[in-house]
């Protein structure tokens, strides 16, 4: 039996299903993950998996990291994920177990399909209307999403040296630091600790979860960069300075960032903005200019090859070339790493460019929830099929908005107030996001009375 016959994610295979009434097995993958390259050889080219693919479904493949808007909506934390969708882009079941058992698992799924044609409705989105929510709701809302980031690190499957395990410490660290609260201390040494001991002595060397990502390595300078700055313990800067080793050893000739080892010629626009913010954060802990240079030179060569003005910024450069759909992510990592090279520069060029990208985002992607989407049209790529015809509020560039909002514009009430609605409308959302909406905790924080000194963090 020939392996499964992958198609793109494509309005055509959503099509196809609608018109053979077939579910659609939609497989996220990501290049840089080894349990994705054994879910090929190990899993899809058994005969019987092959089988009950080509017998029941419309099978469709996405790289998460050329796709993090499809990620997003389906991914569930681990890759490979594998999902089950109606034709009309609604999940039926999935997970992240490939093994011997899939093709029984799948004969079980489609028969049920048939028989019962399964199709679920979208939710409505709640809409809070300018300056609609009361103060307890915001409030409410915050203590809702700490407490959501501290029980996802105690999830089991929480990589100790993954951005999600950095921007929670990140979290526990300016809370701590506003509310003085020693449990969020404690948290936040345990996890730099598990990262330090996660760390190989070897920059490019590939361990049990893969090779080094420059998200990963970036987040963790990030948040290294802060505890530095707050306690200047030994065993800390250390591990900081062996995370720049590790960030800037992804740096390539071009003065492009890869986005893990053996990348070739790909460029993904939000991480690289993000290593850029990091080894800034760096230089300020470390008091070392060149570090800053080497920053603001890599920005030099990221922003104009990714940023148009009325185009917008794109997420892929391959090859020298943008490619991709526009998203919120990478326009607000942008403005964030233009906006820290601001404080290294006399001319306002790098603050001005972050106010445009702001103010585009706020005028372009605004929903009437008060939270801004990624705009279906542009990221098309299934037409307008189940969950991509919604909207769709990125967690990270809804906090990060929010976040620049005040940084930009802390000393006026309105921008203060818009800042809050974001947050309060992707509130639900965040909540039952677990460790995933750290970035929107550390929003909140910025935004609670004593925290403003947590905006630039």
């Amino acid at each position: 039996m020939a392996p499964p016959d992958w198609q793109p994610w494509h309005t055509a295979a959503f099509l196809d299903a609608q018109r053979r009434r077939r579910p659609v097995l939609l497989l996220l993958e990501a290049a840089w993950a080894p349990a994705s390259a054994d879910a090929h050889a190990r899993v899809f080219a058994r005969p019987d998996v092959a089988a009950a693919i080509a017998e029941g479904v419309v099978p469709v493949r996405v790289d998460v990291d050329r796709r993090p808007d499809i990620a997003d909506r389906y991914g569930l934390g681990q890759w490979p994920t594998l999902l089950l969708l109606t034709p009309e882009g609604h999940v039926l079941t999935g997970g992240t177990r490939l093994d011997e058992s899939l093709a029984a698992r799948l004969r079980v799924a489609t028969d049920a399909y048939a028989a019962h044609g399964w199709r679920t409705p979208p939710p409505a989105p709640t809409t809070v209307p300018p300056g609609a929510d009361p103060p307890d709701v915001g409030a409410d809302q915050a203590g809702d999403v700490l407490e959501a980031v501290m029980q996802g690190v105690a999830a089991p499957t929480l990589s100790p040296s993954g951005a999600p395990a950095a921007l929670a410490a990140l979290c526990a660290f300016a809370w701590a630091a506003v509310g003085r609260d020693a449990d969020w201390a404690a948290m936040a040494a345990s996890l730099l600790d598990a990262a330090a001991e996660d760390l190989p002595r070897d920059p490019d060397a590939d361990d049990a979860g893969g090779p080094r990502r420059l998200e990963d390595e970036a987040a963790w300078v990030r948040v290294l960069a802060r505890a530095v700055c707050l306690d200047a313990l030994p065993s800390w800067q250390s591990h900081l300075e062996r995370r720049v080793a590790a960030l800037r050893a992804l740096r390539r000739n071009d003065g492009h960032w890869r986005p893990w080892v053996g990348a070739g010629g790909l460029v993904l626009v939000d991480a690289s903005a993000r290593a850029c913010a990091a080894l800034l954060a760096a230089a300020a802990a470390m008091h070392d200019d060149e570090l800053a240079r080497e920053a603001i030179e890599a920005l030099e060569v990221l922003a104009p090859a990714a940023y148009a003005r009325g185009a917008g910024v794109s997420h892929v450069l391959e090859h020298g070339h943008a490619r991709g759909p526009l998203l919120l992510d990478d326009a607000m990592a942008m403005a964030v790493a233009v906006l820290d090279a601001d404080q290294w520069r006399d001319e306002p060029v790098y603050r001005d460019l972050a106010e445009e990208l702001l103010q585009t985002a706020l005028a372009r992607l605004a929903h009437p929830s008060g939270a801004l989407v990624d705009r279906v049209a542009t990221l098309a790529g299934a037409g307008q099929v189940g969950r991509l015809a919604e909207p769709h509020f990125p967690l990270v560039g809804n906090a990060e908005a929010a976040r620049l909002l005040v940084r930009l514009h802390g000393d006026d009430p309105e921008a203060m107030a818009r800042a809050r609605r974001i947050l309060v409308a992707i509130g639900e959302q965040a909540g039952a996001a677990g460790v995933f909406a750290a970035p929107v905790g550390l929003a909140w924080i910025g935004l609670e009375p004593g925290g403003r000194s947590t905006t630039a963090w």
